[in-house]
């Protein structure tokens, strides 16, 4: 995993790296994807880390919600070979597994060390599979590390690849063979997915080449997808093929809703420490990732932690690991906590009653001044005559702001909304007109 840092840094040992037969690893693309944030867009990166302290802030009144909470998945098959075209009972059994793991009623929990049970935790959320879009396409999906580019051809028809359903009310999951990633040509390993955090995207810096909100979702290698997958991962350490159970989507879907890995994102692209932390209070310290195995004894942070009064060990049974994944099996219950926080914060479009089935179009608005204190700017491009709807809601997914509807012309409208009643921290406006949605994040300062 280290390599990839150095070759990142063209360093003088470039060469020399490429000529050794170590073998290439498999990584999860959310590395790559907070690389890029980091170096490109330090802001957006401070956005991100906000939002997350926000819904960490609000995960406990989140927790004594325990209504269920149901998110509608697309999933787009986006294939050139006929291998990669999925079964429909491969896309209906990962929908089942991804029911089995967040609920835990997976046939493996019994497999969980009895130190660990007492934090093992159900999210009682649920995923209903609205559509299998499929699409073929002579197009190769490679992830273009120097040039910040994930996969953006394969969220637009136009290149390619399959647009996105409306990414405020739907989980879009694309499904399609990422190429390995290479760095000017050489080989560097096989990313199996990723996915973006989940405050969205219409939060990047204007006039960047950032994904828009249409890219918003998941993405798995097919190869990653389903138990019941005939496809195989080859072991990078050169063994047996890598077992695919559907934990992959497990894994990148917690990253959609909120959760960092369990080492707390050292590693490829930063330090590995023990100072490092995914955020979550009964998560134990990790100072690496697993290696793709079930080492049981593995323990990384010699450290006593107030949370379990003595030194646990590295929880490798959990899903935000690089463990096997014939080994993971659990999230804990302050993982649980934070996804369902930011399920009722900056996903809350995912759980509202939405009155179409097909891709919706994402309006073009920006919020000024943003931070804001007693007053801020909604500027809308409308497109054509619509009655507009506004509502502003806490990082808990709580209303605390409604304008009344009104009705715009065709141009560029600017909206003016009274924020002095907000206190300081992080609020989500919700723009509806038509059928077009977009969600921006406000937050205020004073």
């Amino acid at each position: 995993m280290k390599q990839i840092l150095t070759l990142l840094a063209l360093t003088a040992g470039l060469h020399t790296l490429f000529a050794q037969t170590t073998p290439l690893p498999v990584i999860c693309g959310n590395e790559v994807f907070s690389h890029i944030v980091r170096e490109k867009y330090p802001e957006l990166d401070a956005a991100f880390r906000q939002t997350f302290e926000e819904a960490q802030r609000n995960s406990h009144a989140a927790a004594a919600q325990r209504s269920a909470l149901n998110v509608r998945v697309v999933v787009h098959v986006v294939w050139n070979g006929p291998e990669e075209n999925l079964a429909d009972s491969i896309i209906l059994n990962q929908i089942q597994v991804l029911n089995e793991d967040y609920n835990r009623m997976n046939a493996d929990t019994g497999n969980l060390r009895p130190d660990f049970q007492f934090v093992a935790g159900s999210a009682d959320i649920h995923f209903e599979l609205a559509e299998i879009v499929r699409v073929q396409t002579d197009a190769l999906f490679e992830i273009d590390v120097l040039g910040n580019d994930l996969l953006s051809s394969l969220k637009s028809n136009a290149t390619g690849g399959s647009d996105a359903w409306d990414t405020e009310h739907y989980l879009n999951i694309w499904v399609c063979k990422i190429q390995p990633t290479t760095i000017f040509g050489f080989p560097v390993g096989q990313i199996l997915g990723f996915a973006f955090p989940p405050n969205g995207l219409a939060n990047w810096p204007e006039g960047s080449n950032a994904p828009t909100a249409e890219e918003d979702g998941v993405v798995i290698d097919f190869r990653a997808f389903g138990s019941n997958n005939p496809n195989v991962v080859e072991n990078p350490g050169g063994g047996d093929n890598l077992v695919m159970k559907g934990r992959t989507p497990v894994h990148e879907v917690g990253h959609y809703l909120g959760l960092r890995h369990i080492w707390g994102d050292g590693g490829l692209f930063g330090p590995n420490d023990c100072a490092q932390s995914d955020g979550i209070e009964d998560t134990p310290f990790a100072s690496a990732q697993s290696a793709f195995d079930c080492d049981l004894s593995k323990n990384s942070c010699e450290q006593v932690e107030l949370f379990y009064n003595e030194d646990p060990l590295d929880l490798v049974e959990n899903y935000m690991d690089y463990s096997s994944e014939s080994c993971m099996n659990m999230f804990t219950k302050g993982q649980v906590a934070q996804m369902r926080s930011v399920l009722m914060g900056p996903r809350a479009g995912l759980l509202d009653p939405v009155s179409t089935r097909q891709p919706v179009a994402a309006l073009d608005c920006k919020l000024f001044p943003n931070p804001a204190q007693d007053r801020v700017v909604l500027a809308l491009q409308m497109q054509d005559q619509a009655e507009v709807n506004i509502r502003i809601t806490g990082a808990d997914g709580r209303s605390v702001l409604d304008i009344p509807k009104q009705t715009y012309f065709p141009g560029q409208q600017q909206i003016a909304l009274d924020t002095r009643r907000l206190p300081t921290g992080m609020y989500f406006v919700h723009i509806q007109a038509n059928e077009k949605t977009a969600v921006q994040k406000l937050s205020i300062q004073r």
